[in-house]
């Protein structure tokens, strides 16, 4: 008799614990992950010293390592001009998850969620992203599925007044009309979509002469010249042209990049006064928290408040009048001098 309690007790626990796996599986596969829940499943599986194996502990794990590179580098070594901040809770998140300029490209070119999900692990998909509002939503919005606004062109306003038309007295028509221009989502702040083809359009205004009391007179027309956008691509937003003596430029990246790495490297070295710009490729002193004391005056070699120099401020003043001429009288009406 306590056997066959015992055997059912252990069936029952048995039981127990294959259902809470099948709901824990119903609940998970195939289901729709909002941005909130994933971050509390991040909290929740993180551990505690975010140093484990999973999600925190990998991008922790890169952030240290990528701090404790730029704090070990030698004054030999390269160090990125896009390196984020020691002190930024993100370090190595923004680069881990950075797609690239290639992928932003080819994501630009998609013109529908299909052609999208052509490229996506099969295994990730949810299949009900391709139903209608049904079943265990029945009652709720579900939403439309938006058409990508991708690089191509598109009517856009643009005004038909002409240059040389002065005068109250004077209008025209029609004032304005739609032409292609380029526009369009790049997928990256780096890429901006731009023509790389264009028409001329010479459009006929008529001008009108405005008279209080009779009917208005038609005066002339006028050819109204307006670029239209043929073809359209994402193109880098910084140029070649935007670079400086001290950068050259990466087309791969679309950015420039500094040169003068021995510079850099140094300046890295007095991060506690300074700070590298990578748009100047100067080492820049930190924004000042104050202003210096009476008997002070604010170094920018330096990056801090030196105390004033008499003696050499002194001297400076007596080699300035040391230098300047010698002016004497004469006798004679003009001044001469010695």
């Amino acid at each position: 008799m306590q056997d066959k309690m015992l055997l059912a007790m252990v069936v029952l626990a048995v039981a127990l614990v294959h259902g809470q796996q099948s709901a824990d599986d119903r609940r998970h596969v195939g289901a729709i992950i909002f941005p909130d829940e994933l971050n509390d499943r991040y909290e929740r599986d993180k551990p505690a010293n975010d140093g484990g194996g999973g999600f925190g502990g990998r991008t922790g794990g890169l952030a240290k390592e990528k701090r404790e590179l730029a704090h070990t580098a030698t004054d030999g070594d390269y160090l990125d001009d896009n390196a984020t901040d020691d002190d930024d809770p993100t370090a190595g998140l923004t680069a881990d998850y950075d797609i690239g300029i290639a992928r932003a490209r080819f994501l630009s070119e998609l013109k529908s969620t299909a052609d999208l999900i052509g490229q996506l692990d099969p295994d990730s998909i949810d299949a009900r992203i391709f139903n209608d509002a049904g079943g265990e939503y029945t009652g709720r919005d579900m939403g439309e599925n938006p058409k990508p606004a991708s690089c191509e062109p598109q009517p856009e306003l643009v005004s038909l007044r002409p240059e040389n038309l002065t005068g109250t007295r004077y209008y025209f028509f029609p004032t304005c009309t739609r032409v292609n221009r380029c526009s369009g989502c790049c997928n990256t702040n780096q890429l901006v979509c731009e023509a790389v083809t264009t028409r001329k359009i010479l459009y006929k205004v008529m001008i009108m002469e405005y008279r209080a009391g009779k009917k208005d007179r038609f005066s002339h027309l006028e050819l109204v010249p307006t670029e239209e956008h043929v073809k359209c691509k994402c193109l880098c937003r910084v140029r070649e042209s935007h670079c400086n003596e001290l950068q050259v430029y990466n087309p791969n990246n679309c950015r420039c990049e500094c040169t003068n790495r021995e510079d850099r490297n140094q300046c890295v070295q007095e991060r506690q006064l300074k700070q590298w710009n990578p748009d100047t490729c100067r080492c820049e002193c930190l924004p000042r928290t104050e202003e210096c004391t009476s008997g002070s005056h604010y170094d920018r070699s330096a990056c801090k408040c030196l105390p004033n120099d008499f003696y050499a401020l002194d001297q400076q003043q007596q080699g300035l009048l040391e230098q300047a001429p010698i002016v004497r009288l004469s006798r004679n009406p003009a001044f001469t001098r010695g």
